[in-house]
């Protein structure tokens, strides 16, 4: 199995899986054009994506589904609240199929099982993925705390996406209006450097080889402050997993995941 972030931020977040020759994409905050032109960046065609899972249903996750779902013949996969928190054109509708938290699905050759985050949206799911060979992914993006489901759930992954959205002192003296910089640190919002890093050494052991920051915040955060924090957690837990940060502008490269 292989990973790669066509882009992650506050504007647009969206990554493609891909194992045995079969890809999904998990969430499509870009317009449909920009999803396509980010997939050819990294060497596959758009017309060969099965499915979108969506996390939930803000902009930045979810723009492009729509049209993806038309243009492509996408199936598109969440929960019940995110699908009905959406505007689904009529073409789109019979290619929608709800999931539940809590229960495993397959979806284009994967495994998918999600479970609930605690963020501001209707029914917000974090993602463990696997492919037949058992490599395992974690997806822990948009969540205002760290809780023990997440813990438990995102044990034993190989590949492990983590949201490190803001530095707490820089959100604080930025220029966010105060409600919304109450919003992004309250428990329903986004983690915090220091939060993702507090996060991870209940998650260090064998196979994790990988740990991918996500959904930094051009605003209050700087990719160097997020990557040391979390270097020197991995490292204060005994863990020699590399540390990958990802970018709003451009697609990442492949990272492979192996078990």
């Amino acid at each position: 199995m292989r990973v790669a972030v066509l882009g992650s931020g506050s504007a647009g977040n969206c990554l493609v899986v891909e194992s045995a020759g079969r890809r999904i994409l998990i969430d499509a905050g870009f317009s449909c054009r920009e999803i396509e032109a980010r997939c050819r960046r990294v060497g596959i065609a758009p017309e060969s994506l099965e499915a979108v899972v969506i996390t939930h249903e803000h902009n930045d996750h979810s723009l492009g589904a729509d049209r993806l779902a038309r243009r492509f013949g996408l199936a598109i996969y969440a929960t019940e609240g995110t699908l009905k928190a959406l505007a689904w054109s009529r073409d789109a509708r019979p290619r929608l199929h709800a999931i539940a938290a809590g229960w495993p699905y397959e979806i284009g050759g994967f495994e998918v099982e999600s479970f609930s985050v605690p963020h501001d949206a209707s029914d917000p799911v974090g993602l463990v993925i696997a492919d037949r060979s058992g490599a395992r992914i974690g997806i822990a993006t948009d969540l205002g705390c760290w809780n023990r489901l997440a813990a438990a759930r995102l044990q034993g992954v190989d590949l492990l996406v983590l949201e490190a959205n803001h530095d707490l002192e820089m959100l604080r003296r930025g220029p966010y209006p105060w409600v919304l910089k109450q919003r992004v640190a309250s428990r329903h919002g986004h983690l915090s450097n220091a939060q993702a890093a507090e996060a991870l050494p209940e998650l260090v052991c064998d196979r994790l080889r990988s740990v991918v920051l996500y959904h930094l915040s051009r605003t209050n955060n700087e990719p160097a402050l997020a990557a040391v924090a979390i270097g020197e957690a991995l490292e204060r837990a005994g863990s020699s997993a590399s540390v990958t940060l990802t970018e709003q502008s451009k697609p990442g490269s492949w990272m492979e995941v192996r078990q």
